[in-house]
């Protein structure tokens, strides 16, 4: 449909031009105008239809009607569910000059909602990572302070735990300074080449103390010649030391823990396969987030923070590499870091 005039079409344009969706009700609570940012969000012409069919909500029905009667703006928050998706909107509601209709602007908050739902569960779950240790510590304290510091055999005892503990500590303070660098667009990784051989070699040395107390043998698998990406060294050897960890912590006793480096064309592959119980497939995606632990009290049992994986998927993607999963009960766990091949000078 054609604009009628210069100053419709001046409207329409500003209109399209916002990010916000906003449709306009007649006296009857129909809809007469929309903006694409509207229709894109519906994803069909809603005009001539009752606005309380086109966004369901009670909450925004009252302040429609509020604004026609009472010739008053309102604003309103709500949820309602468009399609298969669950939203949450803060809605304008305004009246137009001279009684003709109300103008609706909707600003889509849902991330900011979800972000803020994600800040609360997180500060919660690192509250109760702290507390626990926290409360082992002074009860053991506690205990050797009313006597138990005479026995040898039980202070010996009593101060290994609050040393395991306090470690368990250490290492949530390490894990959570390095999410929040991994997060954060400010932080202090460098790009450089690097020869991914090399790195692997320095994650698997730092962690054969932690393999030998395990029984675990590690064996990299790796091209003779240099595999040269362009990435942070740092962030690379902070992901594998993550996943190799993982993989000795729930493999068998005199078992062994493959690393495999790979390369064609356009990328580098790093896999990091275990023969440990494997992962059931509905918990593939949850286990990369903060906190998240399949086997809560062995993860525990074995100093983990359930930070590990999250921090390796913030740290893979800030190298714009993907991080894969293939995992199924009884059949052990691989983890494939896949980072884009950039060698240097081949494109000078």
């Amino acid at each position: 449909m054609k604009p009628k005039s210069p100053e419709e079409a001046r409207l329409r344009t500003i209109l399209n031009s916002m990010v916000e969706a906003v449709f306009v009700t007649d006296e009857k609570g129909r809809v007469t105008l929309t903006n694409e940012a509207l229709d894109d969000l519906i994803a069909k012409d809603v005009r001539g239809r009752r606005a309380k069919n086109v966004i369901k909500s009670k909450e925004l029905r009252v302040a429609i009607r509020r604004a026609r009667k009472k010739d008053k703006a309102t604003d309103v928050e709500l949820e309602t569910e468009i399609g298969d998706r669950q939203h949450t909107f803060f809605a304008q509601v305004a009246p137009l000059p001279q009684g003709v209709g109300v103008v609706t602007v909707l600003h889509d908050v849902t991330r900011l909602k979800d972000a803020d739902r994600i800040r609360r569960d997180f500060v919660a779950n690192a509250s109760h990572e702290l507390r626990t240790p926290l409360t082992a510590i002074r009860g053991f304290a506690e205990t050797l302070l009313h006597g138990a510091a005479d026995d040898p055999a039980a202070r010996d005892r009593f101060l290994n735990a609050i040393l395991r503990h306090t470690m368990r500590l250490q290492r949530l303070a390490e894990d959570l300074t390095l999410l929040a660098k991994s997060e954060s667009p400010q932080h202090d990784f460098v790009d450089a080449p690097t020869d991914v051989r090399a790195v692997c070699r320095e994650s698997i040395a730092s962690l054969d103390t932690f393999a030998k107390k395990k029984k675990i043998a590690v064996r990299l698998d790796a091209p003779a010649e240099p595999v040269l990406v362009v990435t942070s060294a740092r962030a690379l050897d902070g992901a594998l030391i993550n996943l190799i960890e993982n993989a000795i912590k729930y493999s068998p006793e005199d078992s062994e823990v493959r690393v495999a480096v790979s390369r064609d064309e356009d990328t580098v592959t790093i896999a990091i396969s275990d023969d440990g119980p494997g992962i059931p497939a509905k918990y593939h995606e949850r286990i990369f987030e903060r906190f998240y632990r399949v086997d809560k009290g062995r993860s525990r049992d074995e100093g983990g923070t359930g930070l590990g994986l999250s921090i390796t998927r913030h740290l893979v993607n800030r190298m714009d590499g993907t991080l894969e999963l293939e995992s199924a009960p009884g059949e052990g766990t691989t983890f494939r870091v896949v980072l884009p091949l950039d060698v240097p000078g081949e494109d000078d």
